[in-house]
């Protein structure tokens, strides 16, 4: 086997698959933004804490801002294409629930795991803004079937147990 240099962007293909989550943060008029995340990971499990880097172009970024609650949703393969379709546009100009025909109730059902947590900490990252956040609750249904991103999430599936 011999070693490539490759770029960082190629990176996520070699680790597949990587799962794919729905960030839901609340927008000014009280409705859900949702948004397609795959940089996310447990950070402590004793408090429990969890860590997510966001675009600085997203419209989440500025509802974290001003209102430091965050529900991050592991999806059933039901939701594989408001997985797509809520990454694919931005919720500043989009009622992105409406669209993909979500309410946040319908979100929660087919999910393997939800964690609610709030912002603590922030971080530059560059052309993303790293958080740090303290975990609230967590719920999880061992019956879902989560949504992953393969070759670098080029593709979004399901899991095949090996």
């Amino acid at each position: 086997s011999t070693m490539n240099k490759i770029n960082i962007g190629n990176a996520p293909a070699y680790t597949s698959p990587n799962s794919m989550t729905l960030i839901c943060t609340e927008k000014p008029d009280g409705s859900t933004n949702l948004a397609t995340l795959a940089f996310w990971a447990f950070a402590s499990t004793n408090p429990g804490k969890i860590m997510f880097s966001l675009n600085k172009g997203a419209y989440s970024l500025e509802l974290l801002a001003e209102k430091k609650e965050v529900v991050l949703a592991i999806p059933g393969v039901e939701l594989t294409d408001a997985l797509i379709g809520c990454g694919t546009c931005s919720g500043r100009d989009t009622d992105k629930a409406a669209k993909v025909g979500l309410t946040m109730q319908e979100v929660e059902v087919p999910c393997k795991l939800l964690i609610h947590a709030t912002v603590a900490q922030t971080m530059d990252a560059d052309d993303h803004v790293v958080h740090l956040c303290d975990v609230k609750g967590v719920y999880g249904d061992e019956n879902v079937d989560a949504v992953f991103g393969w070759k670098g999430y080029a593709e979004f599936a399901a899991a095949q147990q090996k």
